[in-house]
C-alpha cells in the first residue's frame, strides 16, 4: 500500500471516528420524540389513553367529552365499543358527520400553545398512529374506556 493510500486511509478512519463520537455525544433533547420508536410508547392505546377519567372532575373520556364539547354531538356511551374504529360509523367519506382524519387532526392541533396534545403529550404523532417495520402507518385502536 502507498503512503498516499495509507494517509487517506487514516483520515477517513479519523473522519469516521470523528462523527460517531459526534453522533454519541448528541444530548437527549436532538433526539427526536417518537413513541415507541426513540422513547416508550406511553399510550399503546391510542385515545383512550389520553382520553380517560383523571379523577378530581378531570373526566376526558369521549364519552362524557364529546357532549360537553361539541354541540348536537349524539351519545356515543352505547354505540361505540372500539375507539376510534366505531367513530367512522359516522365520520366517513360519504356519511353526514364530517371525516374523523379531519376532525381530529384539527382539535388536536389547533391553538398549539394552549393545546394538551401539543403541550403535554408533545404532539406527537405516534401517540395516535403506529409505525410498522415495513413503513405504513395505522391508528391505534382499543376497546372504549366507559
Amino acid at each position: 500500500m502507498s503512503t498516499r493510500a495509507i494517509v487517506l486511509f487514516l483520515l477517513g478512519l479519523a473522519g469516521l471516528t470523528a462523527v460517531v463520537l459526534v453522533l454519541t455525544a448528541a444530548s437527549a433533547a436532538d433526539t427526536p420524540f417518537l413513541p415507541g420508536i426513540t422513547v416508550k410508547d406511553e399510550n399503546p392505546n391510542g385515545c383512550i389513553d389520553c382520553h380517560k377519567n383523571a379523577g378530581a372532575g378531570k373526566d376526558y373520556r369521549l364519552s362524557v367529552s364529546l357532549p360537553a364539547n361539541v354541540k348536537g354531538h349524539p351519545d356515543i356511551s352505547k354505540s361505540v365499543k372500539t375507539v376510534p374504529t366505531d367513530c367512522t360509523l359516522c365520520h366517513a367519506a360519504g356519511r353526514n358527520a364530517r371525516l374523523l382524519q379531519r376532525t381530529v387532526h384539527e382539535v388536536h392541533y389547533e391553538k398549539p400553545a394552549e393545546n394538551a396534545f401539543v403541550t403535554v403529550y408533545k404532539g406527537a404523532c405516534l401517540n395516535c398512529h403506529v409505525l410498522s417495520g415495513d413503513g405504513t402507518v395505522s391508528v391505534k385502536a382499543a376497546a372504549r374506556n366507559w
